[in-house]
């Protein structure tokens, strides 16, 4: 479930020499430095800046924009860029990839995932963003398993402004937005202002995206402190299509119709839109769409950022953050057991009903707040950058669950709540980074990472299960590489490093259901990067080798939880090993082409699958599980091959044509590598015009876009589940699809003064 946060920070990070630049207002970039990596630094990163921001945003979520990056997949629900959307790095799930905001941790501390959703608009308040691949330097939150993501938001300006953008295109999408700021004022002061708005019906049914933001900020600086306040809140109202779209709406052949205990209705014939949530059928047998199957939530961060310089050479900063948040989804549930809810059986002339339609909405009330500081030196000669820093944080969340209505009336009060349950979890961190220059052309980069992690769950979780458990975990994550220059253009560096990950809430809470001896051990991940940069004013090309040695990662074992979510198992060994290429060239003066291309293998050496056993599809009563050693298996939602391609055309300064193109190769949606269960690899291309001029004194921007300019049909993700039976009835299997639209159109203009 997603989390909604209302975050105070007072940011930590280390300023630098950028200080004897009066007139420069770069000061709040102080504030992550702490998380990013500079160009010495031995990982395999990209930064990408506003400017490509802004041409990338054209109504998508920050997934989207960075979709052309190596070794890049996204995945929409509603199939168009916009609302539930996410992204895999090396095939990591977003559990996995760490995300932070100025330096303060994003990813839910529970789910440990980011939800985009609940902060629409965000890529108009990004200045910049940093990807490191691998286990990356040390950082604030959760262990990175695949990459780290670094995002600066804007920083003031000097001269006062304003700007306005509105977006329309296909499937009834309009987003807008109005961006203003004073610049420097008198003393040091500054104040920026961002309101957007998101509308979209979604290529899915029933998916569409009703959003709503707020970014404001006001600072003060001098030539050695810095201070920033901003606010950033976030409204989403968004249709629920998380289940998919069935197979049998696609193929009915490849994936027959299991309609086990009479719980689902098929559409007539084929449709590759088609959102089964909110079914139901009326007193008339008509089937309707229950039309309040939402996600509603509300999210708001504040941050307060401050750094300053007290001597010419240290740098020292603080972060502060306090993180509320609440919302709900409300769904539909079509033939339910009472039992299941905390409420009696209904007896009607004799008969006991055991089970009714019900509409039901799952909770949360969440809390979030710590402290983030840092220290920074670098020495005389600048040869020597010395940085150590740490965190004190805490969630603090609440769940619980309220059945509204049953189609029987069975003397439940409106309202009436059947679950709650509280997870309090705190995460503590220290960290001392030195990358050191030890000849002219070498450098050399330490990094230790000390983390203490605690979780205390109290209380039923949605099945009726006590979930009450505690964990306690210390990490020790060590790095440390090298980085050579041969010459102005070509370097080479490598890495190795460890890294450590405790398991989500998720995770425990199914956990303990299934007995103690089943409860997940942390992940460990060995990470090893080999690279090679070159760079001219012509042409740019990157080779990095990585070996990725997993103790322990969890994956699906093929069951699911009660509300649909895999269960996840410790595999004892698994590896992710590939080779990612990067490179562009200035063909001519106005034509230039970029291109990346990865490489993998990602193989779990021994896996076990979990088939749940019931005693029959009326009853859905549990008996056992059928299970069963497969051996050596691709990891799910890793394709061997990714890559995509960039045609950029510039014939005149303010005018740009782009042509790009994605690869994505066949993947498996389980850890069976069975082939029933893969999907298809694809190819998209989508062309881009963007075009800018002044009229009357107003700075105009243009932006066309056609999306999948081939118009192919592809999906991005699915999930599968399935069920055997005692007495013999066939199979149950279930499953759900991703597919993500055809040929679309987008349009953007832009008028700033």
């Amino acid at each position: 479930m997603k989390k909604v946060f209302l975050t105070f920070t007072l940011a930590a990070a280390s300023i630098g020499a950028i200080f004897a630049q009066e007139d420069t207002v770069r000061l709040d970039e102080t504030v992550i430095m702490a998380v990013r990596a500079s160009k010495k630094t031995p990982v395999a990163q990209v930064t990408v800046n506003k400017q490509d921001i802004k041409q990338a945003q054209v109504g998508v979520d920050i997934p989207y924009i960075l979709e052309m990056l190596p070794s890049t997949v996204v995945s929409s629900e509603s199939g168009i860029g916009l609302g539930n959307t996410t992204f895999r790095i090396r095939g990591t799930d977003p559990t996995r990839i760490n995300v932070t905001i100025d330096g303060v941790p994003l990813n839910d501390a529970e789910s440990q995932a980011v939800f985009w959703v609940n902060m629409p608009d965000f890529a108009s308040s990004v200045n910049s963003i940093q990807i490191q691949r691998g286990a990356g330097t040390s950082t604030n939150g959760s262990g990175a398993f695949g990459a780290t993501v670094n995002m600066l938001t804007n920083r003031p300006s000097l001269l006062p402004y304003a700007e306005t953008s509105a977006t329309a295109g296909s499937f009834n999408t309009f987003t807008y937005n109005i961006n203003a700021g004073t610049g420097r004022l008198g003393k040091g002061f500054n104040f920026d202002l961002r309101y957007s708005g998101v509308r979209s019906d979604g290529y899915i049914e029933r998916s569409a995206a009703r959003h709503r933001s707020l970014h404001a900020s006001g600072g003060w600086q001098n030539q050695r402190s810095f201070v920033k306040l901003s606010v950033l809140h976030g409204e989403e109202r968004t249709g629920l299509s998380w289940n998919g779209v069935p197979g049998y709406a696609f193929d009915s052949l490849k994936y027959p119709y299991f309609d086990a205990g009479g719980t689902g209705y098929k559409p007539a014939g084929v449709n590759r839109r088609y959102n089964p949530a909110g079914e139901y059928r009326n007193d008339d047998g008509n089937i309707g769409y229950y039309d309040r199957q939402i996600d509603d939530y509300r999210q708001t961060h504040w941050h307060l950022q401050s750094s300053h310089r007290i001597f010419s050479r240290w740098t020292v900063n603080a972060t502060l953050h306090l993180t509320l948040g609440e919302g709900y989804y409300e769904e539909y549930r079509n033939n339910r057991k009472f039992a299941e809810h905390g409420l009696p059986n209904v007896e009607i002339d004799g008969v006991t009903i055991k089970k009714s339609d019900m509409i039901r909405q799952k909770s949360m009330d969440n809390r979030f707040y710590g402290l983030i500081f840092s220290a920074n030196y670098t020495d005389a000669g600048n040869k020597m950058h010395w940085l150590t820093g740490g965190s004190i944080n805490r969630h603090d969340g609440d769940h619980f669950g309220n059945v509204l209505w049953t189609r029987i009336n069975n003397g439940a009060l409106a309202g009436n709540e059947w679950y709650r349950n509280n997870g309090t979890k705190d995460d503590y961190s220290l960290y001392s980074k030195l990358n050191y220059r030890l000849f002219q052309r070498m450098n050399i980069y330490g990094d230790l990472q000390y983390r203490h992690i605690g979780y205390v769950m109290t209380g039923i979780d949605s099945d009726l299960a006590d979930v009450s458990q505690n964990h306690y975990f210390n990490f020790f994550n060590p790095k440390a590489g090298l980085f050579f220059d041969f010459d102005d253009r070509n370097s080479v560096f490598a890495s190795f490093a460890v890294a450590n990950r405790e398991p989500t809430r998720a995770d425990y809470k199914d956990a303990v259901k299934y007995g103690a001896a089943e409860t997940p051990k942390p992940e460990r991940l060995y990470d090893i990067e080999i690279g090679y940069l070159f760079a001219s004013s012509l042409a740019t090309a990157g080779v990095n080798i990585y070996y990725m040695d997993y103790k322990n990662q969890l994956v699906n074992n093929g069951r699911l939880n009660s509300v649909g979510y895999p269960i996840m198992d410790n595999a004892p060994e698994s590896y992710r090993a590939g080779v990612e290429l990067s490179g562009g060239i200035q063909i001519c003066k106005p034509l230039r082409f970029e291109a990346n291309l990865t490489l993998s293998r990602n193989k779990i050496r021994n896996f076990t699958e979990y088939v749940d056993q019931n005693d029959n599809p009326n009853d859905w009563n549990p008996i056992d599980q059928r299970i069963s050693n497969i051996g050596a298996t691709d990891i799910s939602f890793s394709p061997e091959t990714t890559g995509s391609a960039l045609l950029r055309y510039s014939p005149l300064k303010n005018l740009s044509l782009l042509l790009s193109g994605k690869y994505v190769g066949k993947q498996f949606y389980d850890n069976t590598s069975s082939n029933d269960r893969s999907l298809d690899a694809y190819y998209t291309c989508n062309f881009r015009v963007n075009y800018s001029f002044r009229l009357y004194g107003v700075n105009l921007g243009l932006q066309c876009l056609v999306n999948n300019i081939l118009d192919h049909q592809y999906i991005t993700s699915a999930w599968v589940y399935r069920a055997i039976f005692a007495d013999g009835s066939p199979d149950y299997i279930e499953n759900g699809f991703f597919p993500q639209a055809g040929r679309n159109v987008a349009a953007k203009l832009t008028l700033s003064f």
